[in-house]
């Protein structure tokens, strides 16, 4: 009968726990989140969601702001990089961008933005500027939404606040 050796069965563990990690590091160096939460079938359902259908309008209800002039805006500006790709630049008035608080409680006027192409969720922006390696050639559009800490979008005049950025626009 063999001996089993617990000295490898160790290490083995150890780098199945550290190669995990390391895979962890490399996706948020990238940009990448994991943002996934479980459907139940009611998402299939709109009337559930008041006859919403996208993602973006099923995953949360909106924040209403009331027009106050100090309500959250956004500006977005495309820039060809002059190295590879684009520079998003986003100018927002009434909102600071808070990382560290991602998924805590609504504080008005603090957040993230979503990023969209063509309706596409791409990333969730922490600051002011983005690099986006490609932008897909047949892509008609890019918004960027302004969303609460909570993972809400704000809303001002029963509109989300967003910028839009039309791409290809040539008939």
């Amino acid at each position: 009968m063999r001996k089993i050796d617990f000295r490898l069965l160790g290490l083995c563990a150890i780098g199945f726990i550290f190669s995990g990690l390391i895979g962890f590091m490399i996706a948020g160096a990238n940009n990448v989140t994991f943002d996934g939460h479980k459907h139940n079938m009611d998402h299939l359902d709109t009337s559930y969601h008041g006859g919403k259908t996208s993602h973006s309008e099923t995953h949360a209800e909106p924040i209403t702001i009331p027009k106050n002039g100090l309500e959250p805006s956004i500006r977005a500006e495309l820039q060809i990089d002059p190295v590879s790709g684009f520079n998003l630049h986003l100018i927002t008035g009434n909102f600071t961008f808070a990382p560290e608080s991602a998924g805590l409680k609504h504080k008005d006027g603090i957040g993230h933005a979503h990023l969209y192409i063509d309706e596409h969720k791409i990333a969730r922006l922490y600051n002011s500027w983005f690099h986006i390696d490609t932008i897909p050639e047949d892509a008609k559009q890019m918004r960027i939404t302004l969303y609460s800490n909570d993972h809400r979008p704000f809303m001002v005049d029963n509109k989300i606040i967003s910028a839009v950025i039309e791409l290809n626009t040539k008939p």
